[in-house]
């Protein structure tokens, strides 16, 4: 789940920066395929999803062979490495399949 976050912070910072067409990499194999279930139903990813559709951003998901001393992808795992010490991380997701349903219901509601 924590490449799942990096992934959230990142989308967060290509709105910020007002950045369209962006590549972002990761050497988890298991987020990728997180983005790519049609039956995930974390509310982190949904928000994810909603997030590049409501931001129209053309975003690729990548995937990248682990130390393999690719730059970017090893001073990523130092920043997650030094990130997994701290005492606490902030975070705030929702995270049950009830929230979910809601935020699908009132969305079919308002396109009706």
């Amino acid at each position: 789940m924590a490449e799942v976050f990096a992934i959230d912070q990142a989308i967060d910072y290509i709105i910020n920066e007002n950045l369209i067409d962006v590549k972002i990499v990761t050497d988890s194999r298991s987020a990728l395929m997180t983005f790519e279930s049609l039956t995930d139903n974390r509310a982190i990813i949904y928000e994810i999803k909603e997030k590049i559709k409501r931001n129209h951003l053309g975003i690729k998901l990548l995937w990248v062979r682990a130390h393999q001393g690719v730059e970017g992808n090893e001073r990523a795992d130092t920043l997650a490495k030094n990130a997994s010490e701290r005492d606490n991380i902030d975070a705030e997701y929702a995270e049950s399949t009830e929230q979910i349903r809601n935020i699908q219901k009132e969305r079919i509601i308002k396109e009706s």
